[in-house]
């Protein structure tokens, strides 16, 4: 099954947008935005891993497990349903979608999708 690409590019965009929003406070330290991708084992199989860090504040630990719950949210003006909708979309491509403190400042969220399996050229 190929990905449906408007639907993995919305998620990536929220987790983007999300770090830039999670940062625009900061203003006693440097801020980064670090947008991975590269090849992954998903259970039996090929994937891709996907991966967006930012330097922001980070969540407290209760926080952290309910993020992905529709209707929570840590922002002001925020709905709390882009995490949600991005979880519902990469487990809707048979992946997996998390969230981890960094060991500096931050968060590291990141999702894992299978790929088709090709031969390497």
């Amino acid at each position: 099954m190929l990905g449906d690409r408007v639907q993995l590019q919305q998620v990536v965009l929220n987790l983007v947008m999300n770090g830039i929003e999670a940062m625009a406070e900061i203003s006693d330290r440097g801020r980064e935005l670090s947008v991975r991708a590269q090849r992954h084992q998903l259970d039996d199989g090929p994937g891709v891993l996907v991966s967006v860090e930012d330097t922001g504040p980070g969540l407290a630990p209760e926080s952290l497990d309910r993020v992905f719950e529709a209707f929570y949210t840590t922002k002001a003006k925020g709905l709390g349903m882009g995490l949600s909708i991005s979880r519902s979309i990469v487990e809707a491509h048979g992946g997996r979608l998390w969230v981890s403190v960094n060991n500096g400042p931050g968060l590291t969220f990141q999702f894992v999708v299978p790929t088709p399996d090709t031969p390497s050229p």
